[in-house]
């Protein structure tokens, strides 16, 4: 019996994901002309045209896509397979990437990031700071926490809120003074404010239950909470806040919670990773210290509900 190039059925798989011999020779980690080699290979050893070429493009046959479509999920379960045999024995070791907002990365992640790193000294940590849901496999992310008013865009990623975030309304004396004190949300009509990207009205609550939504048009929008902070310290606009996060305006006068008998909607917290039923060692033991200070984070971690 023929011997069977498995390397040659996984450069193939490459192509097809890449939709070319340049891209698919990139996620293979192989020169393009070993790409087109083994592909071609391939295709004398089948005895079919796995891929329909033209000196514009390539395209994937039916049959092509059939084997793909067979053949792929393999691979998939023999990285998984290989993945777990690592991580059982695996020094945890090497750079952890993970893309967070600033929010989040302050006052929730800090401190297991720092018990983290004490923990495995032969461990680094990169963390990048972005309001955005990122592509992990194009960004190269380990993991990703993304804080939304809803829910999640529509992902292939892993996902599992982590954390729901608490909001109230905040603003300077001066404004207060300026303004009035408002006793109830309708009050608020007509103030200025500071929202994000996604501030289109703000919900007030009593009991969990909503009582009131305020049409909102911001003066000012931005992701950065250190901003409309800032700009609310300022006497800008009211704005819509973690109480933790402006902890130390309030004690200091800085900033009055506005209608404090209320609350709003709260950010919900996402943690995103590559769709895989296993996980590097550090992924695994990061995921384990958040649990010390964030709760209970499922390790198998579930599929985003929108």
């Amino acid at each position: 019996m023929k011997t069977i190039e498995w390397k040659d059925w996984e450069i193939f798989c490459r192509v097809v994901e890449g939709a070319g011999f340049t891209r698919g020779a990139e996620l293979a980690e192989v020169p393009k002309s070993s790409a087109s080699a083994a592909v071609s290979r391939l295709e004398t050893q089948l005895g079919v045209r796995l891929f329909e070429r033209t000196t514009r493009r390539v395209r994937v046959t039916e049959r092509g896509q059939q084997l793909y479509d067979r053949v792929a999920p393999l691979f998939t379960e023999l990285r998984e397979i290989s993945a777990e045999a690592l991580s059982v024995s695996e020094q945890v070791s090497g750079t952890l990437r993970i893309s967070t907002p600033y929010e989040v990365g302050s006052l929730h992640l800090s401190p297991s990031l720092t018990r983290l790193l004490r923990l495995h000294p032969d461990l680094r940590v990169e963390v990048d700071v972005t309001w955005d849901q990122p592509d992990l496999i194009e960004r190269g992310y380990d993991l990703a926490f993304v804080m939304t008013n809803t829910g999640l865009h529509d992902s292939s990623f892993a996902s599992k809120r982590v954390v729901l975030i608490e909001r109230g309304f905040f603003a300077a004396p001066s404004l207060i003074r300026a303004r009035g004190l408002p006793r109830t949300p309708q009050d608020m009509d007509g103030w200025p404010t500071l929202g994000n990207a996604e501030d289109r009205r703000w919900e007030f609550l009593r009991d969990g239950k909503e009582v009131f939504s305020l049409q909102v048009d911001p003066r000012m929008r931005t992701q950065n909470a250190e901003i409309r902070l800032k700009a609310a310290m300022d006497g800008l606009g009211v704005a819509r806040l973690s109480p933790r996060y402006v902890q130390e305006e309030l004690d200091q006068g800085r900033l009055v919670r506005v209608l404090p008998g209320y609350t709003t909607s709260p950010l919900k917290v996402f943690v995103l990773m590559p769709a895989r039923k296993l996980m590097p060692a550090s992924v695994r033991v990061f995921l384990d210290v958040l649990e010390e200070t964030l709760g209970r984070i499922d390790p198998r971690l579930s599929p985003p509900r929108v």
